[in-house]
């Protein structure tokens, strides 16, 4: 303030308009460097394979690389905890998958993070069915046929999963369809899906994009889709309701969110190019592999994550979940 005291008031004045209008055209400068995209699981699962699907279009429509970076680990809440304490500039960001956003915080009380306070979120990106399969040397062709033999056969068989939603899924079906099965957890759903093709679980609950080229390949049988409806990729797998388990409806789903302190223009850039990317084509060819787009606006989203927070926290409850992963 000194140095100002020896210039005259005119120039003081000057210099004030300036700073806000330096400062606002650095704001809208954005992005002017590469975006690093947290996949907080590893290589060949749903978060993967949408990054990756998404990922040109997006270098396209921002003008700018996204960087993918696979931080697998902890169902989810490793790349999630990176992204929480990364700097709020806009340049790193994580995809928020209903396994380590909406879920984990009821079965890890101790998270580094609070999804509600340290995160804004940008655009939901898409919804999936969870497909319920068996290993093709189990001797069952339906849902019911499996179910018998599971009931006689109380925990000989294994279940396999790749994240906690498909985790509490399966246990909240199985307790419902009163069948006791040995619970084998995976870093994602990639690894859980090549286990059940190499035998090492007899059945698993996965999305569509890991699930769906192993069950055209003959090398899983599909029994059931979670969802409300039939997916169009597997037109002849019945819903779960469908089979006599009526209201049993399960739809996974990821995002894209930042750190909490992300400015603002950046989050608006982030959710045009999400959303103009997901009504394209990119969005038809997400459709060929059995994800739905549905981009929203950022106020809808962080109104989406703090209710699945809740209504996954009651789930946990009501079935007695408890984490063994």
């Amino acid at each position: 303030m000194r140095h100002f005291a020896r210039l005259p008031c005119s120039v003081i004045a000057g210099l004030l308009l300036v700073a806000p209008l330096a400062v606002s055209a650095q704001a809208t400068d954005y992005p002017n460097k590469p975006i690093r995209l947290i996949i907080p699981f590893p290589p060949g699962g749903g978060t993967d394979l949408v990054s990756r699907t998404m990922q040109p279009a997006l270098n396209a429509a921002l003008g700018q690389q996204v960087l993918l970076d696979n931080r697998g680990g902890a169902q989810g809440s490793l790349g999630t905890a990176i992204a929480a304490t990364a700097n709020p500039d806009g340049y790193t960001l994580v995809i928020a998958e209903i396994g380590a956003t909406a879920v984990a915080p009821a079965l890890m009380p101790n998270l580094s993070f609070n999804v509600a306070k340290d995160f804004a979120g940008i655009s939901q990106l898409i919804e999936q069915p969870y497909i319920m399969t068996v290993h093709p040397s189990i001797q069952a062709k339906t849902l019911a046929e499996f179910i018998k033999l599971a009931q006689n056969k109380p925990n000989a068989m294994n279940f396999g999963s790749g994240n906690v939603t498909a985790h509490i899924a399966q246990e909240a079906f199985f307790q419902t369809a009163n069948v006791k099965l040995t619970h084998i957890p995976y870093r994602g759903s990639g690894p859980s899906v090549a286990a059940a093709v190499g035998g090492e679980v007899q059945t698993l609950f996965s999305g569509p994009g890991a699930a769906i080229p192993q069950i055209k390949a003959g090398k899983l049988r599909a029994l059931a889709v979670t969802t409300s409806k039939r997916t169009p990729q597997l037109p002849d797998v019945p819903t779960l309701s469908e089979q006599g388990y009526k209201g049993f409806a399960i739809s996974g789903w990821y995002g894209l969110m930042g750190p909490a302190a992300m400015p603002k223009q950046a989050i608006a850039v982030m959710n045009k190019a999400v959303t103009t990317v997901l009504k394209g084509e990119t969005g038809n060819m997400l459709r060929t592999r059995g994800y739905e787009p549905v981009p929203t606006t950022p106020a809808e989203f962080d109104k989406f994550m703090r209710a699945e927070i809740e209504r996954w926290g009651k789930a946990v409850k009501q079935y007695n979940i408890k984490p063994d992963f």
